[in-house]
């Protein structure tokens, strides 16, 4: 049977949750930790005096090397609802597959049950961000169906509707007022209601990123209804990056109250969208206290959830950056190295612009 069919009646009473059900059985606890001890910092020291030093030894020649190293592909024998729903439209691009172990499944009432998008773990959360593709037309209703159904309180958005002349983006959300979706020839109908908008005012001195938070209330079938934030960074380029400060960390620190997943995409939801998935990763590790694991390994372990995460070396680099920036800003690492992290933001630079 095609992803696109409507549901029949093929499962029991008992059987069939509702959405909102299947949301409270997956709520984990945000990674909200107290004030640390100075026993605790101390240890939080070490631990990140260990990852620096493995970033500074390394350089952004040799992680540019290390990601290089790491190949691109596309197993389709993994992709299989993927490679179905092409023939209906619901993929943005045929070579960003989707796949089958952690895909976000559409359930009942919905009449479909694919969508382009994945469950991507955290250390302690194993279902922090839904990465997903940019909604197209024909999917919108699909999109906001999966927010109401996963009980999404913030999402992401880090692509624009057109770039270089481009579509990446279909409108699915309200400037103003609303905006109304429907499927399964107008039976299923989500409504989109515009609250307020504003530009971000960051703390961080010299951050200039463009980021609008939009307040949206959503209404769907059964009474469903959810009220979430919507961040749309405007200025991050295709394929590139922003300047390597702590915007996507006072985002993220926002974000990580959210109990539900963070809804993260950009055009594929795999360059821009893995990039703030793994900065989150270690930002995971390093307020738990935990071991902050090679930042090669990171990646892969996203990769295997949501296909060829992070696309290219910049957008690796940038990863290692902010956080660099982030350990040196809150004074965590040595002053004394201080110096050689000069010398990688100046190497870096070289390579990312």
């Amino acid at each position: 049977m095609s992803t696109d069919n409507k549901r029949g009646k093929r499962t029991s009473r008992h059987e069939r949750r509702t959405a909102e059900e299947r949301s409270k059985n997956n709520s984990v606890k945000t990674c909200q930790p107290d004030a640390p001890t100075n026993g605790e910092r101390k240890a939080q020291r070490k631990l990140i005096t260990k990852f620096v030093g493995r970033t500074l030894e390394k350089g952004p020649t040799g992680l540019r090397a290390e990601f290089q190293g790491m190949k691109r592909s596309n197993d389709f024998g993994k992709m299989k609802a993927f490679k179905e729903a092409q023939e209906f439209g619901r993929n943005r691009y045929k070579d960003v597959g989707c796949l089958d172990n952690c895909r976000v499944k559409l359930t009942t009432p919905w009449p479909n049950e694919y969508i382009h998008a994945n469950y991507v773990s955290t250390p302690n959360n194993p279902k922090r961000f839904i990465c997903t593709q940019a909604p197209l037309e024909k999917t919108c209703a699909d999109f906001w169906f999966m927010c109401l159904q996963e009980r999404v309180e913030t999402i992401f958005m880090l692509c624009n509707f057109t770039e270089k002349g481009t579509k990446k983006c279909h409108e699915y959300f309200p400037k103003s007022d609303s905006l109304t979706f429907e499927e399964g020839g107008g039976e299923f109908k989500i409504v989109v209601k515009f609250e307020n908008s504003k530009n971000v005012k960051f703390k961080g001195k010299g951050i200039k990123a463009n980021v609008v938070e939009t307040q949206l209330t959503v209404e769907g079938p059964n009474d469903m209804s959810i009220k979430l934030t919507h961040l749309h960074w405007i200025d991050w380029p295709d394929r590139g990056v922003p300047p390597a400060d702590l915007a996507i960390i006072e985002l993220l620190n926002k974000a990580r109250q959210s109990k539900g997943p963070i809804a993260v995409h950009c055009s594929a939801g795999i360059g821009r969208t893995g990039s703030v998935v793994m900065i989150e990763y270690i930002m995971e590790q390093m307020l738990s206290n935990q071991q902050i694991d090679d930042t090669d390994k990171i990646m892969l372990k996203i990769r295997e959830q949501r296909n060829n995460s992070v696309q290219t070396d910049h957008q690796y680099l940038f990863v290692h950056q902010v956080i660099m920036n982030y350990f040196r800003f809150r004074k965590l690492f040595d002053p004394t190295i201080e110096a050689l992290h000069d010398d990688f933001t100046k190497n870096y630079l070289k390579l990312v612009i």
